[in-house]
C-alpha cells in the first residue's frame, strides 16, 4: 500500500501554529489537499486534525474511509466512514487493504506522522510551505528522526508558496 504525507508547514518547518487555527493555509494547499484527499479515498489523521476539521470540513464524505487515531476509540462521528482507532500504522495498513485500498494519505498530526515515518511505512512526503513563520507550534515530527531525503520534485503553486516532493525509503 502506497502512503503519502501531504502537509502545509511555516517556512520554519511547524505544521500548526501555537493556536492550531488553520487561518495561514494558502487556496492552493486547501485544492491539494482535496485533490489528494479525493484520490486516495483513504485518510488517516490525529484526533486533533479531526477536531479541527469536524463535521463540516472532512475531506471525504460518506465515500472511502477516515482514519482517526486516539486513545478514545468511543469517539462517534455522524459519517459512517469515520473509524476512531488507535491500532499500530501497520494494523492500520491491513484495516484499510482489506477494505480495498491500494493508497492512503496521512494528513496530520505531528505524533500521527511520526508514528508513520518511524515505522518504515511513508513512501512520499509532500510539504507546501506556505511564507509564514511560528515561533510556537506544532513541528513535523515528535521524537528524534535521522532520515536523508532527496528531492523529486518543486512546484511553485502561487506568488510566495512552494510545494516540495520527496520519495521516501526505510533505508
Amino acid at each position: 500500500m502506497k502512503i503519502s504525507v501531504y502537509l502545509a508547514t511555516s517556512v520554519n518547518g511547524m505544521i500548526s501554529n501555537s493556536r492550531n487555527v488553520p487561518d495561514w493555509l494558502s487556496q492552493e494547499y486547501g485544492m491539494g489537499f482535496m485533490s489528494i484527499c479525493q484520490r486516495t479515498k483513504a485518510v488517516i489523521m490525529g484526533k486533533t486534525t479531526y477536531k479541527i476539521l469536524a463535521p463540516d470540513h472532512l475531506p471525504l464524505n460518506d465515500d472511502g474511509s477516515l482514519v482517526v487515531l486516539t486513545h478514545d476509540t468511543s469517539m462517534k462521528s455522524p459519517q459512517a466512514n469515520v473509524l476512531f482507532t488507535d491500532k499500530k500504522p501497520s494494523e492500520i495498513l491491513s484495516l484499510l487493504e482489506a477494505r480495498g485500498h491500494t493508497e492512503a494519505v496521512i494528513i496530520g498530526g505531528t505524533a500521527t506522522v511520526d508514528a508513520f515515518m518511524k515505522a518504515g511505512l511513508v513512501d512520499e512526503l509532500i510539504l507546501v510551505v506556505e511564507p509564514v513563520l511560528f515561533g510556537k507550534g506544532l513541528p513535523l515530527l515528535k521524537q528524534d528522526l535521522d532520515r536523508r531525503l532527496v528531492l523529486l520534485n518543486v512546484n511553485k503553486v502561487n506568488q510566495n508558496t512552494v510545494q516540495l516532493h520527496y520519495p521516501c525509503s526505510s533505508s
